[in-house]
């Protein structure tokens, strides 16, 4: 009975021994992990990930800001804090696991040994004004890389043909598809079969005409051919003209390729094919160099009187744009350079010929802010060639309205 006794309570000891170490490695882990998010905070607001973060945000409210006139500055500001503080504590959320998964806590440490110290300092001071002065530059060149990579892409087999060659590929081409090609001469043998068998090359253009090849074929596959638009090719450049009915065996056609001019413009390559029959396609590259198309468009005036404010808001000025091209364009941005009204308008693609509007409210709560009462006020307008949020072609053009 005494060794029984003696045995409970040494387990006893045992277990309450084994619980209060458990605890204690709970909470030096607790302890831990607190002292390493507060580190990784720390790492976010020296390396100015959090200052980024709250331009982003107050630029956020300043843009619905300015759509939204006739609301008072106080609310703005209360809307800034609340905002911020929930937004942060969000970010912070979202962003603190990533750093826990991709550093360990010493290399946290050095990061922010390395962002407290003067080299550090520097790094952050002058991070943004190197992102600036390279945004242009580095348009420049993703411009020039890509047109370096298309230049590349587009002399590859292009040697001249032997005749030898050209008998070969004319062979190859009818045992394939069935079709003799009658005016190879015309087109261009893809020697290294990079692009599929011919290649299209339409060549530089005056970007006035429209410009036709023509693939001439004869039906020698012993059963009539059916030829039919590329079903995925969404160029609207490019027009196929291939015949309404079936080529009958032993019936030659021109197969008609033509480049639109009003809608080509820059070095373009691109990869194409003819469906026929079953499904299977003749394969072939176009390439053209037409002339950029420029931003055209007209506006309902550029110049506007100001007429005196006899309530608190003004009545819109309406500035009407219109796109009189062939192009697409958005406004991008405008800036005003007398803050002194509202301004309202579309953000999204203004299709060739449609109109949009630029509407500008003058405010006298505005007006008394400034210290130049001159209402006087002029608009920077930015328009950006191309479809809003696709690939911009990197042409802007800027125009100037004025209300005085």
């Amino acid at each position: 009975m005494v060794f029984i006794e003696c045995y409970h309570t040494y387990e006893r000891k045992t277990m309450r021994t084994n619980l209060i170490t458990s605890i204690l490695i709970l909470f030096s882990f607790q302890i831990n992990a607190q002292s390493l998010d507060k580190k990784i905070e720390n790492l976010l607001e020296l390396d100015g990930t959090i200052r980024n973060i709250e331009n982003l945000i107050t630029q956020t409210i300043d843009y619905q800001k300015q759509n939204n006139f006739g609301i008072s500055d106080n609310y703005w500001e209360a809307l800034g804090q609340k905002v911020t503080e929930k937004s942060l504590k969000e970010f912070k959320s979202l962003v603190k696991p990533i750093y826990f998964n991709n550093y360990t806590e010493a290399e946290i440490d050095n990061l922010i040994t390395f962002y407290s110290s003067q080299t550090g300092k520097l790094v952050i001071e002058k991070q943004p004004i190197i992102i600036e002065e390279l945004s242009l530059p580095l348009m420049q060149w993703s411009q020039n890389l890509g047109s370096l990579v298309i230049e590349e892409i587009e002399n590859r087999g292009e040697n001249e043909s032997t005749s030898d060659e050209k008998e070969k590929f004319k062979t190859e081409f009818k045992d394939k598809y069935g079709l003799q090609i009658l005016n190879l001469t015309d087109l261009a043998i893809d020697k290294e079969n990079n692009i599929g068998d011919l290649l299209i090359d339409f060549g530089k253009t005056d970007g006035k005409n429209d410009i036709t090849k023509i693939i001439r074929v004869r039906n020698n596959s012993g059963e009539e051919i059916e030829f039919q638009n590329p079903k995925f090719f969404s160029n609207e450049v490019i027009k196929f003209d291939l015949g309404n009915k079936p080529l009958g065996v032993g019936k030659t056609r021109d197969l008609k390729i033509t480049l639109i001019a009003d809608l080509a413009e820059n070095k373009s390559y691109s990869i194409s094919g003819i469906n026929y029959n079953n499904g299977d396609r003749i394969r072939f590259g176009i390439k053209y160099d037409a002339p950029p198309k420029e931003i055209s468009y007209e506006i309902s005036d550029k110049k506007m009187k100001f007429k005196k404010l006899q309530q608190d808001f003004s009545k819109p000025y309406v500035f009407i744009l219109k796109n009189t091209g062939k192009k697409d364009f958005y406004i991008s941005d405008i800036q005003l350079d007398n803050q002194i009204a509202y301004l309202s308008w579309n953000k999204e693609t203004i299709k060739p010929n449609d109109k949009t509007e630029i509407r500008v409210v003058f405010s006298k709560q505005l007006i008394a802010k400034q210290i130049n009462t001159n209402p006087n006020l002029k608009l920077k307008v930015d328009l950006t060639k191309g479809e809003k949020g696709g690939f911009s072609n990197y042409v802007n053009k800027s125009i100037e309205l004025i209300i005085e």
